[in-house]
């Protein structure tokens, strides 16, 4: 017993003052990502005889962890070498990330490794991605993941989509296998139009499931409005006898077109707006803004008709049908001692009225045919009287006559031939003034029926028709929009002239018909095709009828000189011509139907080409997209005014006198030689 207390304290004295050094053959990597494994090679060289304990700590963000414990026994001039494989887990990193080494201890000497880093990052790189998309359509997201430490993770990725209008986020789990994901999905049918977040995570887990490395990124879907169904919506009108709207004659049909989304959101677009009548006949198609009234005047003796409204906007189609209403209606009307009754309805009017001369009554049947009157006349006693007059329909009249005779009596007066036997003198007048009448038509009538010969004739000749019902202007290359059409899908550059004072042009007799009709020539002359709406001439250039997909340049010189022959009349009439000139470039689908272009126009072509030129005061404002069309030829100034982005010209190039100069230099040289 007391040999070993003897071995044990001179061991002990022994080990005190034992000397080694330690030496780290390899520092580590300078970047690690949780989990990873940190290989340390080491070297103990003895300098005297060792029995010791060797020790490895991990130390990070001031925490010391252990990591390795091991016995080192060496006799003076003996090396060990130790390969230490640190798992870096979160136990030992105290689940902190940051700046790390390792401390090597034998007995009461150490050595410190360099610093290093760990990380729990995972860094991604999406690839190029639609962003915006259709309910129901295929979203997919694509990339990769790539730890700090530029290896590939190998973990999950969750996707998880948000948005105000979800009710609850969508999510979706997928795998990450050699720091590559791939997601493809589609949001529902009924998903509202909108901005939604993509928030994509990518991690890893541990044995234990916890998650150790992760990697975060989002990026913005947009989710479009998809037509899907299209509503026409009366004014609040009544239901008739039927099961469609009723509108009564005399006052206005107001009906709109309504698009609607996928989730029945309202979408701002066109419409072509037609209404027909009973037999299929068009009496009114328009271009309109959806969700914008149309407003049609019914005349107050229509009759009593089911008519239709049919409407066209992003290729779906809706038609609907409302009646004209019965109106049962008279006006009455009390002149000296003479009731006239007009039938001011829509139907035949069979009815009584209750006519009041003081204190007596007469009842008198009133049977009128629509625009038809009576007259009846009135006697009394001599007298003033209130005159009353009730109609069936709860109608009433008040008025005051001086009358004569011997009894109350309500008489109808009888028309024609009888009327005027009773009255010569008004036979004499009516000679008169038809004698006279006949000799001014003698006079002035042959002169006028041969210039309107003559006129005929040259129209015909040149086969020129008026564009519309009163028009001022006729044309050889009509075009006029249509509903739905079969044709070529073709780009055309597009002028739009709009006649500010249209209305008072047209009250006017002045020269500007001739001038608005010089202008057409000219474009006609240039291969274009002629539309009118409302207060708008389109000048249409397209292939079909130019033979060539470049119209740009055409329609610039023809808008040119469009300017200076309104400008030139405006010099010169007394009536002036306020204008606006825009040029626009769009696509249309066309038919040529003998000599007129029928044409859907696709987009905002039409459109935006009469808001632009409502905005122009008697200058040539140009689009966006013929002003990338031009942008060789024409120097521009993009400008805004209500809410609208247009480019006023500043400079046009002469590319075609450049090019006639070099032609007629070379040519010159050519002669020379």
């Amino acid at each position: 017993m007391r040999k070993i207390i003897i071995l044990m304290v001179f061991a002990i004295l022994f080990t005190s003052f034992a000397s080694a050094e330690i030496i780290i053959t390899n520092q580590p990597e300078q970047l690690y990502n949780l989990e990873d494994v940190i290989d340390l090679p080491l070297k103990i060289v003895a300098s005297t005889n060792i029995i010791s304990s060797f020790k490895m700590q991990l130390i990070c963000n001031g925490v010391e962890t252990e990591v390795l414990t091991k016995d080192v026994i060496l006799n003076a001039g003996e090396e060990e070498l130790i390969t230490a494989k640190i798992i870096l887990t979160q136990e030992r990193t105290q689940r902190a990330t940051g700046t790390c080494k390792i401390k090597s201890i034998l007995g009461e000497n150490y050595v410190l490794t360099n610093d290093f880093t760990i990380s729990n990052l995972i860094n991604l790189e999406l690839k190029e991605r639609q962003v915006e998309f259709a309910p129901e359509e295929s979203i997919t997201i694509e990339g990769d993941a790539k730890k700090e430490n530029t290896k590939p993770a190998e973990g999950f990725v969750d996707v998880k989509i948000t948005g105000q209008d979800l009710t609850e986020p969508i999510e979706i789990l997928n795998t990450v296998n050699l720091g590559y994901f791939f997601i493809n999905f589609s949001l529902p049918p009924e998903t509202k139009a909108g901005e939604y977040l993509v928030t994509l995570n990518v991690y890893e887990k541990n044995s234990e499931g916890e998650i150790t490395n992760n990697g975060v990124t989002d990026f913005n879907i947009l989710i479009s409005q998809i037509p899907t169904s299209l509503e026409i919506v009366f004014d609040p009108i009544e239901i008739s006898s039927g099961e469609n709207p009723g509108v009564e004659p005399g006052t206005d049909l107001k009906v709109k077109a309504v698009l609607h989304d996928q989730t029945g959101e309202k979408i701002e677009s066109i419409s072509i707006i037609t209404i027909k009548d009973k037999d299929n006949a068009i009496l009114q198609q328009i271009e309109k803004p959806t969700d914008e009234f149309l407003e049609f005047p019914i005349p107050y003796n229509q009759l009593p008709e089911e008519w239709s409204v049919f409407a066209v906007s992003n290729k779906l189609t809706r038609e609907m049908n409302f009646e004209i209403k019965e109106k049962e209606d008279v006006k009455i009307e009390l002149i000296n001692k003479t009731i006239t009754i007009s039938n001011t309805g829509n139907v035949f009017y069979n009815k009584s009225v209750l006519v009041k001369i003081g204190n007596n009554s007469v009842n008198i049947d009133v049977n009128l045919e629509i625009d038809e009157s009576q007259k009846y006349s009135l006697s009394a006693p001599d007298g003033e009287y209130q005159v009353e007059i009730i109609t069936d329909g709860g109608g009433k009249f008040t008025g005051m006559a001086t009358l004569t005779g011997k009894a109350v009596d309500v008489k109808k007066v009888s028309k024609g031939v009888l009327t005027l036997a009773k009255h010569p003198f008004a036979w004499i007048f009516m000679i008169i003034i038809l004698g006279f009448v006949a000799f001014t038509i003698f006079r002035k009538g042959y002169k006028r029926s041969f210039f309107g010969y003559i006129s005929s004739k040259k129209k015909q000749k040149n086969k020129e028709t008026p564009l519309k019902k009163n028009s001022l202007i006729n044309a050889k290359n009509k075009s006029e929009i249509s509903l739905s059409i079969k044709g070529d899908k073709q780009n055309v550059s597009a002028v739009c002239l709009k006649i500010k004072n249209l209305k008072e042009i047209e009250s006017k007799k002045s020269n500007a018909e001739e001038t608005l009709q010089k202008i057409v020539d000219f474009a006609e002359e240039n291969k274009s095709f002629v539309y009118e709406n409302q207060e708008n001439l389109f000048f249409m250039f397209a292939p079909i009828k130019t033979r060539t997909f470049s119209n740009e340049k055409t329609a610039i010189k023809v808008s040119q000189k469009i300017k200076e022959i309104l400008t030139e009349h405006n010099k010169l009439s007394k009536q002036k011509i306020e204008f606006g000139i825009s040029l626009n470039y769009g696509t249309i689908i066309a038919k040529q139907d003998k000599d007129i272009l029928k044409f859907m126009s696709l987009g905002t072509l039409v459109t935006l080409a009469k808001k632009i030129a409502s905005i122009s005061i008697k200058e040539i404002l140009l689009s966006e997209k013929i002003n990338d069309k031009l942008k060789s030829s024409v120097k521009s100034e993009k400008q805004k005014k209500q809410g609208t982005f247009f480019y006023t010209i500043k400079e046009i190039k002469d590319t075609e006198g450049n090019s006639k100069f070099i032609r007629n230099f070379l040519n010159r040289i050519e002669g020379k030689k």
